[in-house]
C-alpha cells in the first residue's frame, strides 16, 4: 500500500509540475539536486556552474547534516534551499535548466523552456533500464557520461538520443586530481597507504520516499569472505583496506581488519570520495560503475566477482567480465595474485590492459569534466555562461 500510495502522489506531482512548467514565469536560474548530496558529479558541476553561470545556482538540500562543500559554495553565492519545500517546488518551476543525480519531483518529462541534465552517478555495465517501482522513471533531455560505450547505454535506457548524449566525463572525476592529504585521511581512520574495496550494492535500502527493490544477497562468498586473501596480501605490504558500501546499500559492510568509512564519515571529515580514490594505490569493485571513473588514475584494479552466475542484473555489454581492465578475481586459483603483483609494480604489471580498456570503452580521459560540461551546455544554448565579465551565450 505504500509504494502503491507513493506511485499515486509521484505520478499526480509529475503531471502537475510538468504543466506548471510549461507556463511559470521563468528566472535566470539552474537547479542542481544530488543523492547523497556529497556526490561528487553534483558538487562539482554547482561549484562550475557558481563559477561561470550567469545567473543564480540553485542547490537542492536533503534532510540531515550539509557537507562543508555546499556550506563553501553557498558562500559563495549559492542558494540553498530544502527539497522537500515550496520553496524547492517553486525554484524548480522557474528554473531555466535542471540537473539531477537521481531524478527529481518525480521526473517530470522535460520541456523545450526547462531541459532536464541527467548527472547520473557514472557509467558501467549494470542495465539501469527503468522498472517498473516508484521512482524508477527518470525523464531527461541530456545525459551525461564518461565513455561512448556507457553512455550510449545509459542513453537508451533514458530514452535520450544520441545527440543529447555529453561525454564530457563525470564531474565527479575533476576530484581524483586534488587528493586527500595525510591528516584528512587521519580522520578517517586511513593511517598508512591503502587499496579501496567499493562493491555495489546486492540489498537496497530505503531512501526518503522510496524503497527500491532488493537484489541478491551477495552474502557468503560473494561478500566477505572473498577478502581474507586480499587482506592477507596487503598486510604483507603494509597496506590498508578501506570499505566504502554504496549509499544504497542495506549492508554497511563492516569487515574485520579493514577501515570502513560511510557518507556520513565523509561529511564529518569535509572529505569527497574522490579525493579519498585520489589517493588510494588501487582498487576492488565488481559491477560498481566506479572503475571507468579509476581508469583515469591508471592504478590497478581488481574484479571480486563471485556472484557472477546468480548476480540479477543484466550486465551490458554482456561480455564485459571478459576484458574488464584488471584481475577478475578466481577465489579457487591464487586469489588477488594478478592484483597484488600489480601493486608490486606500482600499476606498471597492468598499464596495457587498462589503456586496451580505455580504448574500447571510448573513455573521456579530461581533468576538466565540470567546466567541460558547462562549455557544452552552453554551445547548445540551455546555459549562459560568463567568463572574464563578458556574457555570451551560444545559440
Amino acid at each position: 500500500m505504500r509504494n502503491l500510495w507513493l506511485t499515486v502522489v509521484q505520478g499526480l506531482l509529475r503531471v502537475g509540475l510538468r504543466l506548471l512548467s510549461l507556463v511559470f514565469p521563468q528566472s535566470r536560474s539552474v537547479v542542481v539536486s544530488a543523492f547523497p548530496e556529497t556526490e561528487g558529479n553534483g558538487l562539482e558541476v554547482a561549484r562550475a556552474l557558481v563559477r561561470r553561470y550567469d545567473g543564480e545556482v540553485v542547490w537542492l538540500q536533503d534532510g540531515g547534516s550539509t557537507p562543508a562543500a555546499v556550506h563553501a559554495l553557498a558562500e559563495d553565492g549559492m542558494t540553498v534551499v530544502p527539497k522537500a519545500s515550496l520553496r524547492g517546488l517553486l525554484h524548480y518551476l522557474r528554473a531555466e535548466a535542471v540537473m539531477f543525480t537521481h531524478g527529481l519531483y518525480g521526473s517530470p518529462r522535460p520541456s523545450s523552456r526547462k531541459p532536464l541534465v541527467n548527472l547520473w552517478h557514472g557509467d558501467g555495465p549494470k542495465d539501469i533500464r527503468p522498472g517498473k517501482e516508484v521512482g524508477a522513471l527518470i525523464a531527461s533531455t541530456y545525459v551525461v557520461g564518461s565513455t561512448r560505450l556507457f553512455s550510449g547505454f545509459k542513453g537508451d535506457a533514458f530514452g535520450v538520443p544520441p545527440e543529447r548524449q555529453l561525454v564530457t566525463g563525470n564531474p565527479r572525476t575533476d576530484q581524483l586530481w586534488d587528493p586527500a592529504d595525510r591528516d584528512a585521511l587521519t580522520a578517517l581512520g586511513i593511517t598508512g597507504d591503502f587499496v579501496v574495496w567499493m562493491p555495489t550494492f546486492r540489498r537496497t535500502r530505503a531512501i526518503g520516499a522510496v524503497r527500491a527493490s532488493s537484489g541478491s544477497p551477495g552474502t557468503g562468498r560473494g561478500g566477505r569472505e572473498g577478502l581474507a586473501p586480499l587482506l592477507d596480501g596487503l598486510r604483507a605490504r603494509g597496506l590498508q583496506l578501506v570499505v566504502k558500501p554504496h549509499p544504497m546499500d542495506a549492508d554497511r559492510r563492516q569487515q574485520d581488519g579493514a577501515t570502513t568509512i560511510s557518507e556520513e564519515d565523509l561529511v564529518r571529515a569535509g572529505l569527497n570520495l574522490y579525493s579519498v580514490l585520489g589517493a588510494s594505490r588501487g582498487l576492488v569493485t565488481d559491477y560498481s560503475s566506479v572503475w571507468v571513473d579509476y581508469l583515469l588514475l591508471d592504478r590497478p584494479l581488481a574484479f571480486l566477482v563471485p556472484d557472477r552466475s546468480s548476480y540479477d542484473r543484466q550486465l551490458l555489454p554482456a561480455d564485459v567480465l571478459d576484458w574488464v581492465p584488471g584481475e577478475v578475481v578466481d577465489l579457487d586459483d591464487r586469489p588477488f595474485e594478478v592484483f597484488l603483483a600489480d601493486l608490486d609494480a606500482s600499476g606498471r604489471a597492468g598499464a596495457a590492459l587498462r589503456a586496451a580498456a580505455a580504448t574500447r570503452i571510448g573513455l573521456n580521459r579530461t581533468r576538466t569534466a565540470a567546466d567541460d560540461l558547462v562549455t557544452a551546455l552552453a554551445e547548445r544554448g540551455v546555459l549562459r555562461t560568463q567568463r572574464d565579465g563578458a556574457t555570451a551565450r551560444a545559440r
